[in-house]
């Protein structure tokens, strides 16, 4: 690990711009980063693990995310596995339930498996390669990703965060900025070969305290994640909108080389938006990052192809209770969305695509 990264991110959300990380063995995202993290799930908790393929070819996006996490209401604990499919053809999403006690997976390592329906595991050699194995109904895959960024990690291992006695701890990592994905996957009966996509994965948890647990909807107003590529480079970013603060990571890579790792030193703002006349809801179509560090100028705007997938975070809920929340307190909703990218990077102007999401939990 040959890079440095400017802006240490603290309790809170916090960002000290002054402190400059050199440390290999800080920055670097070890196995144990991607093994299971909350090994006593209790209600509030989230943890999940996400995969996607932007395989230009062929003309296919694919989602895969391993989610355990609690209801909208608190109520209880939900595990799935949540697939995105998005071809030439059709664009839809899918969910498998299971139950927690199918869950095995392990804490040194990413190694999940649930009975013999969902394995994914990591192998660590010269490149790091990430196997993932999926036979649930309507959809079949076996795909093998191989790592050719190494990971990134601008929060740390976690952060505090703390409201009166109050307290979480949050975390995302990402193992794999950027990949080389192969193998297939099958929807509704038919094939899809993938042999050069574009693969990318990251891991996120929210632990709450026990005692006094600081629940995600209480701790987080929205964020703004994506990513683009072009020949030559892939930009990854985060806008984090806690209740105290805003981070704001970005990444960006030259080849396989990590150039320039941050907090809090760009600006990511919407330049329009549009209306989801399913959800009843606004989203960013889209959004303008701009470098704030004179030694890295950089622009990037990310421009509405399509919606890969959306969701009501209500979902489930009563719907006399969901019209109340909805009408006089906040209307929370996901979007996924496909992207054209315009960069500037080096002086030089270039296009490419990536993708970006959406999450509003305080949003009207």
């Amino acid at each position: 690990m040959n890079y440095t990264h400017k802006g240490k991110a603290l309790a809170n959300g916090a960002v000290d711009p002054g402190q400059v990380l050199a440390d290999a063995e800080e920055l670097t995202v070890q196995p144990e980063d991607d093994g299971l993290q909350i090994v006593d799930f209790a209600k509030g908790d989230f943890e999940w693990w996400y995969f996607d393929i932007n395989d230009q070819a062929s003309g296919c996006f694919l989602k895969i995310v391993l989610h355990i996490g609690t209801d909208p209401l608190k109520t209880s604990i939900l595990s799935q596995i949540a697939i995105s499919v998005n071809t030439p053809e059709r664009s839809e999403s899918l969910t498998c339930p299971f139950s927690i006690s199918e869950l095995k997976a392990d804490s040194g390592q990413c190694n999940i498996s649930v009975k013999d329906k969902i394995k994914i595991r990591a192998e660590f050699n010269e490149l790091t390669a990430y196997f993932i194995k999926i036979d649930i109904p309507r959809f079949k895959c076996n795909l093998r990703f191989k790592c050719e960024i190494g990971g990134w990690k601008p929060l740390g291992k976690k952060i505090l965060y703390q409201s009166g006695k109050k307290k979480s701890d949050y975390s995302w990592v990402i193992p794999m900025p950027k990949a080389r994905v192969e193998g297939d996957f099958f929807y509704e009966n038919k094939e899809y070969t993938v042999t050069s996509a574009i693969g990318y994965h990251d891991h996120n948890y929210l632990k709450v305290d026990r005692k006094y647990p600081l629940y995600l909807d209480d701790l987080v107003i929205k964020w703004y994640w994506g990513k683009c590529y072009t020949n030559r480079f892939t930009v990854i970013f985060m806008d984090f909108y806690c209740r105290e603060n805003r981070t704001l990571s970005l990444m960006a890579a030259e080849h396989n080389k990590i150039i320039h790792s941050s907090n809090n030193l760009i600006d990511c703002s919407v330049l329009s938006s549009g209306y989801d006349n399913i959800l009843k809801a606004n989203y960013p179509a889209s959004l303008k990052i701009k470098s704030l560090d004179e030694q890295f100028p950089f622009q990037a705007e990310l421009e509405f192809d399509r919606i890969l997938d959306r969701k009501d975070l209500l979902e489930g809920v009563n719907p006399v209770l969901k019209f109340i929340i909805k009408s006089l307190v906040a209307k929370p909703v996901y979007h996924g969305i496909l992207a054209k990218v315009r960069l500037e990077i080096y002086n030089s102007r270039l296009e490419g695509s990536g993708n970006f999401e959406s999450m509003s939990f305080r949003g009207r």
